[in-house]
């Protein structure tokens, strides 16, 4: 007879909900690197820009051009702003899935266990009664030969 876990659809729902939290977690990381790496492209262009400006500074720039380029860093000086706003509550969804997903590890491994300890308690039955079948042939065959 094979051994067969009773809990077994269980555990393998624990495992989809795991997966679930991995996929959950990854995509929120991809958010977050996304969100810095936005907010580090701001922070380059708006160097560039102000290095623009001040190279023109020194040939000299029409007043049209000074306040473009005024308007051009201020808006990438907002963006930067609403990414930096957003990196606290995009930091507490990665943290919130990441204690999702071990909080779903500890459940699936808990069942994990659960399924060993039963196998490892079949699997001493099956021993047992198999020991049992040899010792009740043993004995017979000795009580065979002493007749």
């Amino acid at each position: 007879m094979a051994f067969h876990f009773n809990l077994q659809s269980v555990l393998d729902h624990r495992a989809h909900l795991e997966e679930l939290a991995q996929h959950d977690l990854a995509a929120r990381q991809a958010v977050l690197t996304e969100c810095k790496d936005r907010l580090a492209w701001l922070g380059e262009e708006l160097k560039r820009a102000q290095a623009k400006l001040r190279k023109k500074d020194t040939k000299g720039v029409s007043a049209n051009e000074f306040v473009m380029a005024n308007e051009y860093s201020t808006v990438l000086r907002l963006q930067a702003l609403a990414q930096k706003a957003k990196m606290p509550m995009l930091e507490a969804d990665v943290e919130q899935a990441r204690l999702k997903l071990v909080e779903a590890t500890k459940d699936r491994k808990a069942l994990e266990l659960l399924k060993e300890k039963h196998k490892a308690r079949f699997l001493r039955q099956e021993l047992l009664a198999e020991q049992r079948i040899l010792d009740e042939v043993a004995i017979s065959a000795y009580s065979r030969r002493e007749q």
